[in-house]
């Protein structure tokens, strides 16, 4: 074995070693931000930071997401603090400044360990939809994802990274397959604050109008691919 290969074999344990060692801190720090932060508790510390409160709400969003905490408590947050339209509107400046630091991360740094999951708890079909290299199914497939508040967030940005989307696409369809959850769940984060008014029970029909379009959508997408 050559200098050349002995040193393209070091880089590459210290790269595995570097990978190893983020997905650890990753999986520690999402065990403690998950058990550690409430909704009270978020909402609380924005809250309290009055004129720079939607800064911090944009920063939270910008960075919890990473470790796996929930982002549909983050986004109730905002419709509660804010509510609908101006919670909308910063969360989608959380999304887009966060989704590209995931998907960057999914591509780069966590590649192996997203793939081994898409293979191992998706289905066939799905697995083979993401593994496309067509720029349409795969858009359509990631925005059918997005779309659905049944999928997680957090994954969902993780695994984009492992396709082989184009970033520009990928940013299109992710701001577009967003919105419709954004605006849901923010209306609900305000009506949330008063429960019995129309407006809760407006929040849960739109709600549940959200999970069973996007399953109808799920649903004739996989049946064209099976064709």
């Amino acid at each position: 074995m050559t200098n050349k290969q002995n040193e393209i074999k070091l880089n590459d344990r210290r790269m595995n070693a570097i990978k190893i060692t983020i997905m650890i801190l990753i999986a520690l720090i999402s065990i403690f931000v998950v058990r550690k932060f409430s909704f009270e508790d978020i909402k609380s510390f924005v809250d309290s930071n009055g004129h720079v409160a939607a800064l911090f709400y944009i920063l939270i969003f910008t960075i919890l997401p990473v470790f796996f905490f929930p982002v549909i408590i983050i986004v109730l947050v905002g419709g509660a603090l804010f509510g609908i339209w101006k919670g909308s509107l910063y969360t989608m400046i959380g999304v887009v400044l966060n989704t590209p630091i995931m998907y960057i991360m999914g591509r780069f740094l966590l590649k192996d360990f997203v793939r081994n999951f898409v293979n191992n708890h998706m289905s066939e079909k799905l697995s083979s939809a993401l593994y496309s290299e067509n720029q349409k199914v795969l858009s359509l497939v990631l925005f059918i994802i997005r779309l659905s508040p049944i999928f997680s967030y957090n994954v969902v940005n993780y695994i984009s990274g492992i396709t082989e989307i184009n970033f520009f696409y990928y940013l299109l369809t992710t701001f577009a397959g967003v919105i419709p959850g954004v605006l849901v769940f923010n209306y609900f984060g305000e009506a949330v604050l008063n429960p019995g008014s129309k407006e809760f029970i407006y929040s849960i029909l739109f709600l549940i109008s959200l999970v069973i379009i996007s399953a109808i959508i799920s649903k004739l997408f996989l049946k064209e691919e099976k064709k």
